[in-house]
């Protein structure tokens, strides 16, 4: 059987429809029998006060049509013989009572309220309808539009983008860097260059002006092997800072590296210098002997500390960035830069009978002096005003501590000479063309001295601008 509201099967045993809730009489064959209103009912059974408010009702038939009447007075019995045979499900009118003339024939499928919900009247055991909202019947629900907002078009929160401060990135957790690997390589070499032979001349027979034997850094110059070691240890401790994302610590091992790089070269000139005076000797003595020379493991250490050297350097510069840091102060930076130049310049600057060209060939006629003790010595002056300019002119925290590093050997060999610690110790770029011993010119003693001083107050300042920089943030 179906439902005569909704059309749905419902058993035989059911007294409502489990769809639309239409209440189902008691079937007569087959033919269902519309629920009889019982018209002696007390005023108690009558339906509550709010149903008068309802404006819609349902006719629930099967194959006929009863009107109900929504209100508190009980609706009139329709004459089920010519009651129509499609269903009708909902009636939109004023409330009142439905004569067989004014029966409906064509469904309807809902009732239209202002809230979008539709309600179907049940007819009860008792004959009265009642209102029971379904959500089979729902008309269309409201309409809800959203206009798309773009982000222009909303309002600003608020107009202090000039004022905003981009606070640096936080730093970099530990990591091992090849700036740190290398720098590690390089102390272990500069230690054990420490005892180790440099050179090792040899003749058949004694001969004048020849120095045989082994010779080591100490032989060389007695602030040498001392000098490598600074350099190195700067390396390391610039490494290190490196590894924890100090920008000014990879900038400490690059030009501590420069410096290294400075000071092998020197210390491979000067040990060239004993081999080519053997050899002026050999070539011009009137004796015939035989001469051996050998470039031990401290000159092949030495080599190795300066190749190393350059490979911290250009691992160290990857972290030559800003780091989101303000910039030095350019003015600072700028007399930095000037001093740097006075600094490797001194060395140059010739004394006694001496021209500037005695910096680039050999004064004495009977000894050709090695290429690669001139080379040495500019090469050493050439990367300590590099450090110092190009650090200074970076004006960045990665700057400073480049030409900080590029110093650091070159500070070691003034003092040192200067003061006259050892038995031979050996000034910037050896001594100054023309000068009988390597005690520093009064041009490298200014530039040393204004390099140091300005190095440190670009450091407080530096200091005080980031301090002060995250007190006004």
């Amino acid at each position: 059987m179906v439902c005569p509201g909704c059309g749905v099967e419902v058993s035989d045993e059911q007294r409502f429809c489990n769809r639309c809730g239409t209440a189902l009489a008691a079937k007569e064959g087959n033919v269902w029998a519309a629920p009889t209103p019982d018209t002696g009912a007390s005023p108690l059974d009558q339906p509550p006060t709010e149903q008068i408010e309802t404006q819609s009702i349902d006719i629930v038939t099967d194959d006929r049509v009863d009107a109900g009447q929504a209100g508190t007075q009980p609706t009139e019995t329709a004459d089920r013989s010519d009651a129509p045979t499609e269903p009708v499900d909902a009636v939109t009118g004023p409330v009142g009572t439905i004569s067989e003339a004014d029966a409906v024939t064509e469904p309807v499928d809902a009732i239209t309220e202002p809230d979008g919900v539709a309600e179907r009247a049940v007819v009860a055991d008792d004959g009265w309808a009642s209102a029971t909202p379904t959500d089979e019947i729902r008309t269309a629900e409201a309409p809800t539009t959203t206009s798309p907002t773009t982000t222009a078009e909303m309002p600003a929160v608020f107009d202090g983008v000039d004022d905003l401060v981009e606070y640096p990135p936080p730093r970099e957790p530990f990591r091992f860097r090849l700036v740190f690997l290398f720098s590690l390589f390089s102390l272990a070499a500069a230690l054990m260059a420490f005892v180790a032979d440099v050179i090792d001349i040899r003749t058949s027979r004694p001969t004048a002006g020849i120095d045989t034997g082994a010779s080591t850094l100490d032989d060389l110059g007695s602030n040498l092997a001392m000098a490598g070691f600074i350099g190195a240890a700067a390396m390391v401790l610039g490494g290190l800072l490196a590894c924890f994302g100090i920008r000014w610590g990879a900038g400490l091992a690059g030009g501590a590296a420069l410096a290294v790089v400075g000071w092998a070269s020197l210390t491979i000139g000067l040990a060239e210098f004993p081999i080519a005076v053997a050899e002026s000797i050999t070539r011009t003595s009137p004796e015939a002997f035989t001469l051996t020379v050998t470039r031990d493991v401290g000159w092949l250490l030495v080599a190795g500390i300066g190749v190393l050297a350059v490979l911290v350097f250009m691992a160290s510069l990857r972290l030559s960035g800003t780091g989101g840091h303000r910039p030095l102060n350019p003015w600072i930076a700028a007399v930095t830069a000037v001093a740097g130049v006075v600094l490797a310049f001194g060395p140059l600057v010739p004394v006694g009978d001496a021209v500037f060209a005695d910096n680039f060939r050999s004064t004495d006629p009977n000894r050709d002096l090695p290429t690669a003790f001139f080379a040495g010595r500019l090469a050493q002056v050439a990367l300590i005003a590099v450090a110092v300019v190009v650090g200074s002119l970076v004006v960045r925290a990665f700057g400073l501590g480049l030409a900080t590093g590029g110093v650091t050997v070159a500070t070691w060999m003034w003092a040192t000479s200067l003061a006259g610690l050892g038995s031979n110790p050996v000034g910037i770029a050896d001594r100054n063309p023309g000068a009988d011993d390597t005690v520093p010119h009064a041009v490298t003693s200014v530039g040393v001295v204004i390099t140091l001083v300005m190095l440190a107050v670009a450091s407080v300042t530096a200091l005080w601008q980031r301090r002060r920089h995250r007190v006004t943030a």
